[in-house]
């Protein structure tokens, strides 16, 4: 179902966008980056689209995602404290 909807919003395959963000994670090529957007099929770096180099909207999208964490609940650890 997920899939079905992405690929109708044209946002691509989930199998695919796990497979480059585990790429990047375990890859020692990427050992140095610190972010930054990647093409799927072969990793090459891309450019920040201009909405992203808008510090307004910058700014705006790490407030509403803070409002996320902090309106949802907190997971129990099963951690020894």
């Amino acid at each position: 179902m997920v899939r079905m909807i992405l690929t109708r919003l044209d946002m691509g395959n989930p199998h695919l966008g796990a497979g480059i963000i585990v790429r990047l994670a375990t890859d020692p090529a990427f050992a140095d980056s610190t972010g930054g957007y990647f093409a799927v099929k072969d990793t090459k770096p891309l450019p920040c689209p201009e909405l992203g180099r808008d510090e307004t909207v910058q700014r705006a999208l790490w407030e509403a995602t803070a409002a996320l964490f902090r309106n949802s609940p907190q997971p129990h650890s099963t951690f020894a404290q």
